[in-house]
């Protein structure tokens, strides 16, 4: 099943998508819904981000092999948190800050839970997840690293415009097969599978849920892989996972 969020006029709907037919549902879907009956064609709306305000964000540092560049390798996962602040849909530009330095994108899935987790077992954390989404974690590199970084990572990972997602949430899919793409202005800069990762997503959410309890809609954000393009205003990024879609935002200056 495919889930979205729309916008329709002044509405902002929460759907299903069954090929280009919207079926409005009358909840979001971490939450108990109902199909209303009402249907339009997906060109008649604008697609947002399918979750704009989850509880809380967590993403994997150093989940890949290849994007390891020298680091140590992690005993164990390293999550940190994200803002949803820094949440946009689909098309809406990436703002990048006038001091921001060099910046980058980052392909990644997003899992999207669906039910409440408290020290789940490995084996039975995919229960706990509603679906999959597409996420560009944008990151500024100068205020993540090196001697002039913050001592945090608050604003290089959760600026304003620094957490696309979307196009939608799609359920039933194994994260453990799943080819994730990211381009710039068309050209391939990242191209991985999600078998690469070093924790994978039943690892990650089980080790989480040992110290955070996840709730509905709280999304984890699963790591990049590679060397990470780098971004300039005036560019197009785009994230793909076969089977989600293209997640796509133009890039510019404050």
């Amino acid at each position: 099943m495919k889930f979205i969020k729309i916008q329709k006029g002044d509405r902002r709907l929460h759907a299903v998508l069954d090929g280009e037919t919207v079926e409005v549902i009358d909840a979001s879907p971490q939450n108990p819904w109902k199909r209303t009956g009402e249907k339009f064609k997906l060109s008649d709306g604008k697609l947002l981000a399918p979750i704009e305000h989850p509880g809380k964000m967590l993403a994997l540092a150093l989940n890949y092999g290849s994007h390891l560049h020298g680091a140590q390798r992690p005993s164990r996962p390293e999550p940190f948190y994200k803002n949803w602040n820094s949440i946009v849909g689909p098309g809406v530009p990436i703002i990048l800050p006038k001091d921001v330095g060099k910046v980058d994108m980052e392909a990644e899935l997003v899992v999207v839970m669906g039910k409440q987790a408290n020290n789940v077992s490995e084996s039975d954390a995919l229960k706990y997840v509603l679906g999959y989404t597409c996420g560009n974690d944008v990151s500024a590199r100068e205020w993540q690293g090196g001697p002039t970084a913050d001592k945090q990572w608050w604003r290089a990972k959760s600026s304003d415009t620094f957490g696309p997602i979307g196009p939608s949430i799609v359920t039933d899919l194994d994260p453990s097969k799943m080819t994730i793409l990211g381009r710039v202005n068309g050209k391939e800069g990242q191209r991985c599978i999600t078998n690469e990762m070093i924790f994978n997503v039943p690892q990650a959410i089980s080790f989480i849920s040992r110290y955070v309890t996840l709730n509905p809609g709280d999304l984890i954000w699963t790591g990049t892989s590679g060397s990470t393009p780098q971004l300039k205003a005036g560019d197009t990024t785009e994230v793909e996972i076969a089977g989600i879609g293209v997640l796509s935002n133009p890039v510019k200056s404050a």
